[in-house]
Formats: structure tokens, sequence, C-alpha cells
């Protein structure tokens, strides 16, 4: 038996970010805004979502696996240097505390929050499934933008309270809807018996 070589969905000059050059599990769930390229909600609409899957895109393109895909979205995030990585484990009172210390923090979180989303969707799109370690990323995401960026938006700029309700949703659902990936790469305290 041979052996499976997987190849993944690209994006490409004419079609650009497109239905017909994703995955099909991925084009059936995605809400249509998804594939903005401008609107903030969608994965790949802000300028840290677009480079993340510009990364992914240059990462296949270049022969890189799956199996790799954690490693090139960690490399892109630590050449930025936006985010201490401490921060990431930190209690909502320190990353508040973080955010208060400079204007430009706040900007900094937010993208990092999106490309953290942007991985978790550009390898569905592109693959079919979600690496274990983008999925985990992601969540995490998703519950700071909840739990500490939305309450603090609102704090400091007045934001309504339900001004990420739909991107949450929404990236929920499509990261939930993701196959799970092939045995290989599920962790083993995770599998399904």
């Amino acid at each position: 038996m041979g052996s499976f070589r997987h190849v993944p969905f690209l994006d490409t000059d004419e079609e650009g970010l497109s239905p017909a050059t994703s995955h099909p599990a991925y084009v059936a769930a995605a809400p249509d805004w998804f594939w903005s390229e401008d609107d903030p909600r969608a994965p790949f609409g802000s300028d840290a979502g677009h480079d993340t899957l510009s990364a992914l895109h240059e990462h296949f393109r270049e022969g890189g696996s799956d199996a790799h895909v954690p490693g090139c979205v960690a490399s892109l995030i630590e050449d930025w240097r936006l985010v201490p990585e401490e921060i990431w484990d930190s209690s909502q009172a320190e990353i508040v505390a973080w955010l208060d210390a400079d204007d430009d923090h706040v900007g900094f979180l937010h993208a990092e929050v999106n490309a953290y989303i942007a991985a978790a969707c550009g390898q569905f799109k592109t693959s079919g499934w979600i690496h274990p370690a983008l999925r985990f990323w992601a969540e995490r995401a998703l519950m700071l933008l909840e739990h500490v960026l939305a309450p603090w938006g609102q704090k400091a700029f007045g934001s309504p309270p339900d001004r990420y309700a739909d991107k949450l949703s929404a990236t929920r659902a499509v990261i939930q809807a993701a196959p799970e990936p092939p045995k290989r790469m599920q962790l083993r305290m995770y599998r399904r018996r």
C-alpha cells in the first residue's frame, strides 16, 4: 500500500480567499463573513490574521507538514515580539495591569489573539482539521478575548458588552466543527476510545 501525501488547499492569486480554494469541511462550517479580508470579526480579516494565513500558505508551499504548523505559528509570533509569553499564563488582574501599562499593549494582544484564531482556522481551511496545539491556542485566545479584553474595553473605552459576540460564537462553532485530527496527531490523553 502506497503512502498518502496530503495536498493542502491553498489560496491562489486568481481566487484569493475563497471557498473554491478551501477544504470542503471548512467551507461547510464557515459563515459567509469568514471570507472577508477586512472584517475584524473574520479570522483573516485583520492584519495579524492575514499574515498568519500567509505564513501557513508559505509553510505548505515550501513543503512543510501539518505536524509542523504549530512551530510555524510559534515562530511567527516570536518574530513579532508583541506580547511577553508569560502574559498568556497570567491571571486576569496581571493581564489587565499589563494592558493598563501602555496604550499599545491592547493592540499587541489583539494581534496575537487574531493570529492564534487565524492559525486554527487556517489549518482547518487548508487541511480539513486542526492540530491539538492550535486548537488549544485558539480556545485560549477566545477565552482571553471574552474574559479579559472585552471587559477591559468596556471599562477603558465604553465598548459595548457584546462587541465580540459574533466573533466568539462563530469562531467557536467553526473550531468545534473541525473533524478530529489524524490519529497520529491526537494527544493520547484526548483520544476517543
